[in-house]
């Protein structure tokens, strides 16, 4: 952690739960339905955070806020794909982005529940940065909702160096419920002005049209070869958060930070396999078409030429006549032409329709010749 970072959480620390200001009357009463023991006004005992944090193997940051920090080596394997090819790929991936990965970060958050909005709390922020040869993962966890002021806070810090956030579904739900919390505390750290590579986008594109869904299990079956065992379904996460709210029951609070970790590492080995999908997606299985028609969005045609080419054999009649297209506009006539008449045999009206604009071409041009001639 920073100098910086460590002296805010010195005076959180010495400033006691209600350092970040006074608890709003409705979240007193938020906590009183959450608490049965708060509802009949009896008094209640204090968690013991220190004997949580050792059971989790974290420390206190502040009261409310636990904090854990791991690492994996950048040469180890998540499923078929090192992590250490998340360097190259991020450029290939996303145009102009930074080219320090110092800070690029990857980030994934565990919530109250999956609808959104201000009812909805972040009670867990993870967050995996190549630090030193290393995946360093950090994770915060807020165990008590008086807390969350501190809470956002030390993430806020952890970000401010950051420049590209990476994500699976985060532009859609992780990084607005996080801005809105950092709202409704008074912060604004400004994630939506940072580069953002959110990776179901990329996914969708390449196996939207040949899975059956883009869930993040289902990349980890498919793509990573990294499927989960014995681990907590996210979906149970907010049970046991509030398990440990009601109740202080920390019983699979180690299992969500578990997931959450599987989670960084999942999408920091997304990148090398995206980086391949894009350079070899037959090789992995992906709309080749779509593919195509990504790079030639982005201005990379000599790609989308390559990759169709090389999936010549493969190509499904959308795909082939892209590859025709772009030959044509290499001038390249007699592949592009053998192209369109053997998918006009097949019944393709528009390569029927490209070889009558090819013909009619090819008259005006010689009819204009023999005009010059006479």
């Amino acid at each position: 952690m920073g100098t910086s970072l460590k002296q805010r959480i010195r005076r959180l620390r010495a400033s006691g739960p209600t350092a970040s200001g006074p608890v709003s009357s409705a979240l007193a009463e938020r906590l009183r339905r959450l608490d049965p023991a708060r509802r009949r006004g009896e008094s209640v005992e204090p968690v013991d955070e220190g004997r949580l944090a050792e059971q989790l193997d974290a420390e206190v940051l502040a009261p409310g806020v636990l904090y854990l920090e791991r690492s994996r080596p950048l040469t180890e394997r998540h499923g078929r794909w090192r992590l250490d090819g998340l360097i190259p790929a991020v450029p290939r991936l996303l145009d102009g982005v930074d080219p320090d990965p110092a800070g690029w970060v990857v980030i994934d958050t565990e919530t109250s529940g999956l609808a959104g909005g201000t009812g909805t709390w972040v009670f867990c922020v993870g967050i995996g940065r190549p630090v030193a040869g290393r995946l360093q993962l950090r994770q915060w966890l807020l165990t008590r909702l008086d807390a969350e002021p501190a809470f956002l806070e030390a993430v806020e810090l952890a970000l401010a160096d950051a420049s590209v956030l990476i994500s699976y579904n985060g532009k859609s739900f992780d990084i607005p419920l996080l801005a809105t919390r950092f709202r409704l505390v008074g912060q604004e750290p400004g994630l939506d002005r940072l580069d953002h590579l959110d990776l179901l986008y990329p996914v969708r594109r390449a196996f939207g049209s040949r899975w059956p869904d883009c869930r993040l299990a289902r990349v980890e079956e498919r793509l990573l070869h990294a499927p989960r065992r014995d681990d907590l379904p996210g979906a149970e996460a907010p049970a046991a958060w509030r398990a440990w709210l009601r109740s202080s029951d920390p019983s699979r609070l180690g299992a969500v930070l578990r997931h959450n970790r599987i989670d960084l590492l999942s999408v920091a080995a997304l990148l090398p396999a995206l980086a391949r999908v894009a350079e070899a997606p037959i090789e992995l299985g992906a709309d080749i078409a779509a593919m195509a028609r990504h790079a030639l969005r982005r201005r990379r045609s000599e790609q989308a030429l390559a990759v169709l080419q090389a999936s010549r054999p493969e190509l499904d009649t959308p795909a082939a006549l892209l590859l025709a297209g772009l030959l044509r506009r290499r001038g390249d006539w007699g592949p592009a032409i053998a192209i369109w008449q053997a998918l006009a045999k097949q019944g393709s009206p528009k390569a029927e329709q490209a070889l009558i604009r090819y013909r009619r071409q090819q008259m005006i041009a010689r009819n204009g010749r023999l005009f010059e001639e006479e």
